[in-house]
């Protein structure tokens, strides 16, 4: 997927991994390379814990903190809520993340870091599936 607008582009792949026991999300620059010493590439797994649907990213900062999901009542956005963190905090970390489904080639995402002394940072993605 690529994100739609003016603002910086990025490329966000979904795909079943494990079976089909975890969705993993993967986002970095659109044109950015693969080199992890150069650029940010986050991962994040979505996987169900008995009936709660849960997520751990892969964070850049060097952490992972895991958010269990809330659904609107008809289905279209889930919100993750922080539950833990494994990992430093020295530069801070991801708190929350809207997934909101537009259609069946669009979506968004709206995510909140806490940078140092619990400042929030948001980013708000719109989504569209790559042709």
């Amino acid at each position: 997927m690529e994100g739609m607008g003016d603002n910086t582009r990025m490329q966000v792949s979904l795909r079943v991994t494990s079976r089909g026991n975890a969705l993993v999300h993967e986002m970095k620059g659109a044109g950015d390379g693969d080199d992890p010493t150069k650029y940010d590439h986050p991962v994040t797994m979505f996987y169900l814990d008995n009936d709660r649907l849960l997520l751990t990213h892969y964070c850049d900062a060097g952490n992972r903190p895991r958010m269990a999901a809330r659904t609107s009542a008809d289905g279209k956005t889930v919100e993750f809520d922080f539950v833990d963190i494994a990992g430093s905090t020295q530069y801070g970390h991801m708190e929350h993340a809207v997934f909101t489904i537009i259609d069946d080639n669009h979506h968004s995402e709206d995510w909140t870091y806490l940078m140092p002394g619990d400042k929030p940072m948001h980013a708000h993605m719109d989504l569209q599936r790559a042709k």
